[in-house]
């Protein structure tokens, strides 16, 4: 069974059934649901996740890119920063990243003030912390593969 096509496959819609995967890879339904397991087991899989636009439900979220310099501590490099930003709940993404600063973190909150709060009370004050660059996501086309754009309401500038 090709694992990599089940993954993808998974990838773009975790709500698929398992006989339905199994009918899509090639393979039995047993067969699957194993290779499932497995990659839970060993860390490949690490979650399922539904895309959901806020704004639909005037929810108010707001969404934060910020760019993070970071003084490396010794034997530890970055780990220790990012650590302790993964635990956040208002944190979906840490990346250390090349160019000019070393992390790109995307934080969620109820409106921008909690981004606000955000930079100044937690990742500002932090050790090792020495710039912050934030974007506020203005408006959203596609996240996590999922288009947000819609055709009947609003059109795309052509370019």
């Amino acid at each position: 069974m090709d694992r990599l096509r089940l993954l993808e496959l998974l990838e773009a819609d975790a709500r698929v059934s398992k006989s339905e995967l199994a009918a899509m890879v090639g393979a039995g339904e047993k067969e699957v649901e194993k290779a499932l397991k497995e990659l839970s087991e060993d860390g490949v899989i690490r979650g399922y996740k539904t895309v959901i636009d806020w704004r639909r439900l005037h929810a108010g979220k707001a969404t934060a890119v910020i760019q993070v310099k970071v003084v490396p501590q010794e034997k530890l490099g970055f780990d220790k920063v990012c650590g302790e930003l993964a635990k956040d709940g208002r944190v979906s993404d840490v990346f250390i990243t090349s160019g000019k600063y070393d992390l790109m973190v995307t934080v969620h909150a109820d409106n921008i003030d909690g981004i606000s709060e955000f930079v100044t009370e937690k990742l500002a004050p932090m050790k090792g912390v020495t710039g912050t660059y934030t974007h506020i996501l203005l408006k959203e086309f596609k996240r996590d593969g999922a288009v947000f754009y819609d055709a009947k309401r609003k059109r795309l500038p052509v370019s």
